[in-house]
């Protein structure tokens, strides 16, 4: 593969799986989980909906912060490329520790009844005892970094010779029929021992899950974007990749409502059943969205320059101010997909609003936001570097 050639599909697979979390988080007020603020009544169906994103969303945006590394990184430029990841990642979450986490955490406080006042009374008890590290939203960031940091003699071993014969063999494996489908077995096996969901042990604190599970995906991209052939048999088994997609995205709920509602009994067999399953349905989203993402989305567009550059500081603004709206809509007296299509628009627009006359005109911003200084140039087609995030 050429590295030095721009991969479009990978920048429009990142634009879209953003977009994708900013429309679930919308979602979140109206689902059966606790979140900041919830709707007194809730849907069935965002129920569903919000389940299946949870499976694979998170998964494939590490998967694409993977390939994002492998496209960053060059010959000779770690130390490099780990100052800048640094400041791409390090400086947005400081931010949203110290500026976005208060108001956030304030209205959670307020909606489940955990506090009486005003923001500026609560700020000293956010600092002196609520106090978010992880930036609340922002905690893909920390663990993104962290990841990169543990990954990263990993990642410069596959590119070397004993590295190259790995790939070797995994893209001769990879290429055979259905072959690229079996890459679940370990990541089944080790939900197994995990058990996320708790259905046969207590579940594990979430922060555990992630250190376990969203690395597998972050190797899983550079690794894919780093062989053609590999590549290849993605884009050629897309088709069954999407059948899968569809099966499993039936089948899943039905399972999940017999465990929960109908009394299905959850022996062993079962649990490794419903673990594969899990598993299948998210890989086989993965494997959809790249191979028609690879197949379809090469070429350049104007707006995909613009999206692309927005999408760390869209990302770090959008849950405020989904919360924001969220916290005076969600009281009125109104149907759930009216509070949704009020919420979802609005705060779009002004998240899109913020980053345009707030961040990106700005260079003493940008830096804050994680972007590189506005140059007087305009967007090349022929420019070779790849985001990191």
């Amino acid at each position: 593969m050429q590295r030095s050639e721009r991969r479009y599909d990978v920048d429009w697979l990142r634009v879209l799986a953003f977009t994708g979390g900013f429309f679930y988080h919308c979602a979140r007020f109206f689902n059966s989980s606790d979140w900041h603020i919830k709707n007194a009544e809730t849907s069935s169906g965002i129920d569903v909906v919000t389940s299946l994103f949870e499976l694979w969303g998170l998964q494939f945006i590490f998967l694409i912060s993977g390939a994002s590394i492998l496209f960053a990184l060059r010959p000779g430029g770690v130390v490099r490329f780990l100052r800048d990841r640094a400041m791409r990642l390090l400086a947005p979450l400081a931010l949203g520790i110290l500026v976005l986490a208060p108001p956030q955490v304030y209205v959670e406080r307020l909606t489940h009844g955990e506090f009486q006042g005003s923001f500026f009374q609560f700020l000293p008890r956010f600092f002196g005892g609520d106090f978010a590290w992880t930036g609340v939203h922002l905690w893909y960031l920390e663990y993104l970094f962290l990841f990169t940091l543990v990954l990263m003699p990993l990642f410069i071993w596959l590119e070397r010779p004993s590295g190259q014969r790995v790939m070797a063999w995994l893209s001769r494996f990879s290429m055979q029929p259905g072959a690229i489908f079996l890459w679940v077995l370990p990541l089944a096996l080790l939900l197994c021992l995990v058990d996320p969901f708790g259905l046969m042990r207590p579940a594990a604190p979430e922060a555990i899950l992630r250190l376990v599970v969203y690395p597998l995906f972050v190797v899983g991209g550079f690794v894919i974007f780093l062989d053609d052939g590999i590549q290849q048999a993605i884009i050629r088994q897309r088709r069954v990749a999407l059948i899968l997609t569809l099966i499993a995205s039936a089948t899943m709920p039905v399972v999940a409502t017999g465990i929960r509602e109908w009394g299905w009994k959850l022996d062993l067999p079962f649990f490794i059943l419903v673990m594969t399953l899990a598993v299948l349905l998210a890989w086989s989203y993965i494997l959809t969205f790249l191979g028609f993402g690879m197949r379809y989305l090469s070429a350049n567009r104007p707006l995909l320059a613009y999206a692309n550059e927005a999408v760390l500081p869209f990302y770090i603004l959008h849950q405020p101010v989904i919360l924001l709206f969220g916290y005076f809509v969600i009281p009125l007296a109104l149907p759930i997909a009216v509070k949704y299509l009020i919420i979802a628009p609005l705060a779009f627009g002004v998240t899109l609003g913020l980053y345009e006359y707030g961040v990106r005109r700005w260079n003493p911003v940008r830096r804050v936001f994680g972007l590189k200084a506005r140059k007087v140039e305009r967007y090349s087609p022929t420019q070779t570097t790849q985001p990191s995030l």
